[in-house]
């Protein structure tokens, strides 16, 4: 069976530089500074999820280049164009005028969007102006004045016949974003995402694998959801600071013991109660005042992200969980809007043709899958004002749960960014595959052929003896990768082996276990747990 296609939802992409270096540039501004050297005009689209990075890469980029960044916000065509004539008389000290005839100004004599941009694009020809103009928040401008697009048009063309090195950029929402048809195709397309897994955990704060790998499922990996202090430089300005370290409190405090006969205070469930329940904390809520920003009527998105908090789901799923929907065609337009944002991402199983209908949804952001599966459902119950007890008696139940849908994700992106680690090859193709053979919650296809099928078990349900002979007869049913010269067994165990497993990874030596310590590339101290415990019991970390 040939590889699948690997333009793919499953392609490997450049991720951020390690953050001891905390100046080291992103990916995506090193791509973004690349683009603005290019001695061509034109001009650049920077796009991705909200909370991303966009602002704050763009802000670097044109900071770096003295050039001209102007932030629309919501308002009327004229107050938007108000705001950047102030904006060039304060950064200019006048208003730019185009050479030659045709170009009028405004009613009161001031001049219109047309002739500030062509007269910017004569300035740049000259040597006398900002070579790089940026629009963060374009969607603004080209909501409120239809013929926008077609003024940044003529300027780009103008700029392209006299050889003037203007690089326009346009800030616009969502992972595939609808362009004006008026403009000219972008000469580069700059995508933000989230800090990987290993990345993420440490910008949060994590100490031992178990604590990265909790900190990363229930706050993200998204820049603007990390603590103000480890900032990603190619995070968005202005997010509110989050504690650092556990503080005393309402919040709770680390503790080795039990704690007011609250169970073990452990100090990543210290971190995400204080930022997350606590009324004062900087992501208390976060979830719904940003569908309420973006949404005139959130309320159907919501019932669908808290029915895709479960795990990825198909059409079926969906009409199963999501209460007052008759047909697929009903809940279609909610999806296709979620998508468009980069809310929620499609999947496709591994050698599946690009078209295909066999699509399993999912919400990006595991900060946002954790709140609409732990929270929401309890959110009524939530004293924010002392929040530590509603943490232990309605939110901690259901983190476990959280986590286990969590790990098949961790283990994907380990296989993408980290597999050379205990293979001899880096990942190629990553996914997850089903269907009517067999289902596997993640195959990796390594560059050198190795097909590696996975298993994930943290709940203790099975031991691990039985997730091997899950996964061997798995393995015999399937078809993909039948002619591989090496189908390897991959079981994701935090909690350990067991002596059944043992014994039979002895008669199947390339059988290979990943623990917590794997997945984060974190050596865990002596003693350290390898999972949290039951909803029963308290947990631990």
């Amino acid at each position: 069976m040939s590889p699948p296609a690997p333009d793919s939802f499953r392609s490997v992409r450049a991720q951020a530089p390690s953050r001891d270096d905390a100046t080291s540039p992103s990916p995506a501004l090193v791509e973004l500074q690349e683009a603005l050297g290019s001695p061509r005009s034109g001009w650049i689209l920077v796009h991705g999820p909200a909370g991303t990075g966009r602002s704050r890469l763009l802000s670097r980029a044109v900071q770096a280049r003295g050039g001209l960044l102007f932030r629309a916000s919501p308002l009327g065509a004229e107050d938007l164009l108000d705001d950047f004539r102030t904006l060039l008389l304060e950064r200019r000290g006048t208003l730019p005028r185009p050479e030659g005839p045709g170009f009028l100004p405004e009613p009161g004599g001031l001049p219109g969007w047309r002739t500030l941009l062509v007269g910017l694009v004569d300035q740049a020809r000259k040597g006398h102006g900002p070579t790089v103009l940026a629009f963060d928040g374009a969607r603004w401008l080209l909501e409120s004045r239809r013929r926008w697009a077609s003024e940044v048009a003529e300027a780009l063309e103008r700029a392209r016949r006299r050889g003037a090195p203007v690089h326009l950029i346009l800030v616009l929402d969502g992972v595939e974003p609808d362009l004006p048809h008026a403009l000219p195709p972008p000469t580069a397309r700059i995508r933000t995402g989230a800090l990987d897994l290993r990345e993420a955990a440490r910008a949060h704060g994590g100490r031992d694998p178990l604590e990265q790998y909790a900190l990363w499922a229930c706050l993200g990996g998204d820049p603007s959801r990390l603590p103000s202090g480890s900032r990603h430089p190619g995070s968005e300005s202005g997010a509110s600071s989050a504690p650092s370290e556990p503080n005393a409190g309402s919040h709770g405090r680390e503790s080795d013991g039990p704690a007011d006969g609250e169970g073990r205070r452990s100090r990543w469930e210290t971190l995400v109660a204080a930022r997350v329940l606590a009324r004062e904390g900087d992501l208390f809520d976060a979830p719904l005042r940003e569908l309420d920003r973006v949404f005139q009527k959130p309320a159907r998105y919501v019932s669908l992200l808290r029915a895709l908090s479960e795990g990825p789901l198909d059409w079926p799923g969906l009409r199963a969980r999501v209460r007052g929907v008759q047909t697929g065609g009903q809940m279609a337009p909610y999806l296709a809007r979620l998508e468009s944002l980069g809310v929620v991402e499609s999947l496709r199983p591994l050698g599946s043709p690009e078209g295909s209908r066999d699509r399993r949804y999912r919400i990006r952001d595991p900060f946002l899958a954790f709140w609409m599966g732990c929270v929401l459902p309890v959110r009524s119950l939530v004293d924010p004002d002392d929040p530590w007890p509603s943490w232990v008696r309605w939110v901690r139940p259901r983190v476990s749960a959280h986590l286990e849908r969590c790990l098949p994700r961790a283990t994907a992106d380990w296989f993408r960014r980290h597999a050379r680690e205990r293979f001899s090859a880096p990942g190629r193709e990553v996914g997850a595959l089903w269907g009517g053979e067999a289902e596997f919650p993640v195959v990796g296809w390594l560059a050198n052929g190795q097909i590696c099928y996975v298993e994930t078990e943290a709940s203790g349900r099975r031991s691990g003896a039985r997730v091997f002979d899950d996964l061997a007869e798995k393995m015999r049913r399937t078809r993909y990768g039948i002619g591989r010269q090496a189908r390897t067994p991959v079981l994701v165990l935090p909690r350990g082996i067991d002596e059944g497993l043992r014994r039979r990874m002895a008669r199947e030596p390339l059988t290979t276990v990943l623990d917590l310590s794997d997945l984060m590339g974190t050596v865990a101290s002596p003693g350290a747990p390898g999972w949290v415990e039951g909803p029963s019991a308290p947990l631990s970390g």
